[in-house]
């Protein structure tokens, strides 16, 4: 297991932000992640990290969509339909993350990729794109040598 700047393991920062993801925390989740970002400067534990923090978005979200539709409260029937079906789809929603942040769990436990549908691509661009603003060297790199015609 590979230690960071402050002896601490690095799966651990990922295995704290998928339990983060798990219970919703979309707050600390991204304090963690900016830590990470800050201190730690690590490619895989940033990455692991952003996919848990995108994760916890997914269910901040869904939480939003739950609060808004409780507008229809006013009228009977419509509070009956909006808010089973609005409990169905958040439920899924629930699930669906749950799901993926257990396998992102499992697997940066082990010290892999947490391999998240998506979110994987997308962190990895997330993660390209800072790299380049931040000249991290493990970033993309530019041209090297002359880069106009020759005299």
């Amino acid at each position: 297991m590979r230690k960071g700047k402050f002896n601490i393991v690095l799966s651990f920062y990922a295995v704290v932000a998928f339990v983060l993801a798990i219970l919703g925390q979309v707050l600390l989740c991204g304090l963690l992640l900016g830590f990470v970002i800050a201190a730690e400067r690590d490619e895989w534990a940033v990455r692991q990290c952003m996919q848990a923090f995108f994760l916890s978005i997914v269910s901040g979200i869904a939480g939003v969509i739950q609060s808004v539709m409780s507008v229809f409260n006013i009228v009977p029937v419509l509070n009956w339909l909006t808010s089973g079906i609005t409990s169905f789809v958040v439920g899924v929603i629930y699930l669906v993350v749950l799901i993926f942040a257990i396998i992102g769990l499992v697997h940066v436990c082990k010290g892999q990729d947490a391999r998240i549908p998506w979110l994987t691509t997308l962190a990895g661009k997330a993660y390209g794109v800072m790299a380049q603003h931040m000249g991290n060297p493990g970033g993309p790199a530019g041209p090297s040598g002359p880069t106009g015609p020759a005299a």
